[in-house]
């Protein structure tokens, strides 16, 4: 039985251009090959670095030479342990290290739509950047309580799977950083409002341990 949250057009996650969503990234992308640092050319990039960089790091800016400025983010971890689907072993992740990514799939599908893309290059470009490259992530799909429990389960794994291959395939990211993980309705955006669509969502969350 299909599950009626997934029956949609679409997924499309709410904007938070203030903190930390992807969605509005997607016009004047560059090219891998010709993008320099993204923390001194990219306001938006060095959004999702601040997001997602480790708690002694930040992208800092360099001329001349001189390396980039390392800052101290004052925020104290809140870690939460997992056990990704066929992974092995559980995982540690940073839950205030984490950004949202707006991309689009088919109705009832891990199918990644058109105009996903230019989003998730601009996430790779992220991940590529000297403050990030030493790190690992959990790539981890959400849904809302409305339907199968364990459907939803399944199809926010195989939507985090599909933004996981895409990261590896195009973006040049190694496979071995991404994990992919589908909380189905058990990481609730709005707890109050359970069967929202703000909840279906796709996620990069720090790993930690």
């Amino acid at each position: 039985m299909k599950n009626a949250d997934e029956r949609k057009d679409n997924v499309e996650l709410p904007q938070m251009m203030s903190r930390r969503a992807l969605g509005g990234f997607v016009l004047s992308l560059p090219l891998l090959s010709a993008v320099p640092a993204l923390a001194q050319t990219d306001q938006a990039a060095t959004s999702i670095l601040r997001s997602l960089a480790p708690h002694d790091r930040a992208p800092g800016r360099s001329s001349g030479g001189s390396s980039g400025r390392v800052v101290v983010r004052r925020v104290a971890p809140v870690p939460r342990r997992v056990h990704p689907r066929g992974y092995g072993s559980d995982v540690v992740i940073d839950l205030t290290r984490r950004v949202e990514v707006t991309v689009f799939f088919d109705n009832d599908s891990a199918a990644l739509r058109p105009g996903a893309e230019a989003t998730l290059m601009r996430l790779a470009l992220a991940l590529r950047d000297p403050i990030l490259l030493d790190q690992r992530f959990l790539i981890a799909g959400h849904t809302s309580r409305d339907g199968d429990y364990d459907y939803n389960v399944d199809l926010s794994h195989d939507r985090a799977a599909a933004v996981r291959d895409w990261l590896v395939s195009y973006g040049e990211i190694s496979p071995g950083r991404l994990v992919a993980h589908g909380f189905g309705p058990d990481m609730l955006r709005n707890p109050r409002s359970p069967y929202s669509p703000v909840n279906r969502r796709v996620e990069v969350i720090a790993i930690t341990g």
